[in-house]
């Protein structure tokens, strides 16, 4: 059957379809308008469906987020500020919303950027598209809390036994907000990285953490209480998906790293999680050779692009020689400058 009875529309999250999508259909968290409505209020954007109906049903269902900038140049990106995205639903829908797609952006936008994670659709976007594999993923099976133990690297298991004694887990509360910002931002800076803004910390809390769809763990020194690293992980359906994790180096040999990283792994196992999603990694870096000692699984992670006006497959990556200046830059900025301008730079890169 070819997908001429296939009509594609532009929806926003409230649309019952999308709902009624959802509940018959497999997808991630960045499908659904919880997340769609926490984007929206961190970065002040329209975070968009493009839906494939058939009869009034949807049946594929295309999350974005229309991505401007002077700058850096209009592109259309699924989705922007996560390192996944994609399709949901059947594959036949994909062709009909990528052509409606570049019926509607083409004149105005550059590109189209589809991020990967969803491995369903890989070989059909990899024949539509332009494929980047300039990324890797971790993905740890989790169930027996005792199975995850052993799996992992004996010099870990003794880190984690030494953080024990030395430091304490435990959510952070959303009145520790600013302690943790700083922590964030002084990590960005160290990284050479832009820094997201409070508010994209506020609507964490408001939108996901109360909703029960993400939470933040922090590892306090327990001699002092001063918080010294957290992990921020979005928490939906089987997934826990790691989006952020920070630390304090003078406390390095605490392990407070470890600690938190095996308390969610832990509360991922008792709440009966099947999978924890540790991110994506580049090949020989050191979050690789760190990730790795968890025993997970070492998946793709593909990006994919439609060149509309761009000429070339852009190469959004730190470590090119292109973004070196950038980063030692941000480097010596001071913290009050890196703060007012890294959430600009990151809506506008849409990372």
């Amino acid at each position: 059957m070819g997908c001429d009875h296939l009509n594609v529309e532009f929806v926003s999250p409230e649309d019952e379809r999308l709902s009624y999508f959802l509940i018959k259909n497999e997808h991630l968290i960045f499908h659904t308008s919880a997340y769609a409505g926490f984007i929206s209020a961190a970065f002040s954007c329209h975070y968009l469906f493009a839906v494939a109906i058939d009869n009034g049903e949807a049946k594929t269902v295309f999350p974005f987020v229309e991505v401007k900038s002077t700058l850096f140049g209009n592109r259309i990106i699924s989705t922007a500020y996560l390192e996944y995205g994609g399709f949901a639903g059947d594959n036949e829908g994909i062709e009909p919303i990528l052509s409606a797609l570049r019926e509607k952006y083409d004149r105005s936008f550059d590109y189209l950027e589809i991020r990967g994670g969803v491995e369903a659709f890989d070989m059909i976007l990899g024949s539509l598209t332009l494929r980047s594999d300039l990324y890797k993923r971790f993905v740890l099976k989790v169930g027996s809390e005792d199975v995850v133990w052993n799996n992992i690297q004996k010099s870990k298991r003794k880190a984690i036994r030494k953080a024990g004694d030395l430091v304490e887990v435990r959510d952070i509360s959303v009145s520790e907000m600013d302690v943790l910002y700083d922590l964030y931002v002084e990590n960005m800076r160290r990284f050479g990285s832009p820094c997201y803004g409070i508010d994209y910390f506020r609507q964490f809390y408001l939108q996901l953490v109360d909703k029960k769809l993400g939470k933040i763990l922090g590892a306090y020194e327990k001699s002092t209480g001063k918080l010294i690293a957290a992990l921020f992980g979005l928490c939906y359906r089987d997934r826990v998906h790691i989006i952020i994790a920070i630390s304090d180096p003078l406390f390095q040999e605490l392990r407070p790293n470890d600690a938190v990283h095996w308390e969610f792994i832990r509360w991922a196992c008792v709440n009966n999680f099947v999978w924890f999603d540790f991110g994506r990694v580049r090949d020989e870096s050191g979050q690789f050779e760190y990730k790795q000692k968890w025993g997970p699984m070492l998946l793709d992670l593909p990006s994919y692009f439609v060149m509309w006006n761009g000429k070339d497959v852009p190469i959004v990556d730190p470590h090119h020689a292109k973004y070196r200046l950038f980063v030692a830059a941000w480097k010596m900025m001071p913290l009050w400058l890196t703060k007012r301008i890294g959430h600009r730079l990151r809506k506008e890169l849409g990372i």
